[in-house]
């Protein structure tokens, strides 16, 4: 709709924001990625006041755009731009870290599942990673897990199982399977800080 191409140039003003605010709601995720969050928080702190009248003109002619829409109409949009706008973000930062930062990650998470695959034999399917960056992990973290291969996975299977950064660990007599992936800390972040994520975004001012 023609009222809604002013959302344009704003979305992309957003996600560069997101990149930038994400990092400091990353690091309350888990202590572990204490060292991570901490560089985001910086660049949190730095946002140029500059913009914030920028942004505030913007969506103003963006709530005075949805305000001519039908309510329900409204909702969705708002909806839809405002996770659209905080997963963008995530990504953007997720994807600049390096690949040591991204392994710490995994890290992390696969500390939650340690007990679960413990005593068995493991297959390790993986994408995005080296497989000797994976081996050397599994060697200094988690030598007591029984590694018995690892299986890359091509792009298409990747997207499939939602595994285009991370891996995907099943016992050999499929009685245990864990998804360690950064889609899996992606999605845990934005469904426990979603408000604060889009009041840090937006200042409550597109939802007035």
């Amino acid at each position: 709709m023609e009222e809604f191409r002013s959302t344009e140039i704003l979305d992309k003003e957003i996600q560069e924001d997101a990149r930038r605010k994400a990092e400091k709601l990353l690091k309350r995720a888990d202590e572990d990625s204490q060292k991570i969050m901490d560089e985001l928080a910086a660049r949190i702190e730095a946002v140029s006041k500059e913009k914030q009248a920028f942004y505030a003109a913007r969506a103003e002619a963006l709530k005075k755009d949805l305000n001519a829409a039908l309510p329900l109409e409204k909702e969705r949009f708002l909806v839809s731009f405002i996770d659209s706008s905080i997963l963008n973000g995530i990504y953007r930062f997720i994807d600049g870290l390096s690949s040591e930062k991204k392994i710490a990650l995994l890290e992390n998470l696969l500390k939650r599942y340690e007990s679960k695959l413990a005593d068995k034999k493991l297959t390790v399917k993986f994408h995005g990673f080296q497989q000797d960056e994976l081996k050397k992990m599994f060697q200094k973290h988690f030598s007591k897990l029984n590694i018995e291969s690892f299986i890359p996975l091509n792009d298409d299977t990747a997207k499939e199982l939602h595994d285009e950064y991370g891996m995907i660990i099943e016992s050999t007599d499929k009685s245990v399977r864990c998804r360690v992936t950064i889609d899996e800390l992606i999605e845990e972040i934005v469904d426990t800080y979603r408000y604060e994520i889009a009041e840090a975004l937006f200042g409550g001012r597109i939802n007035q």
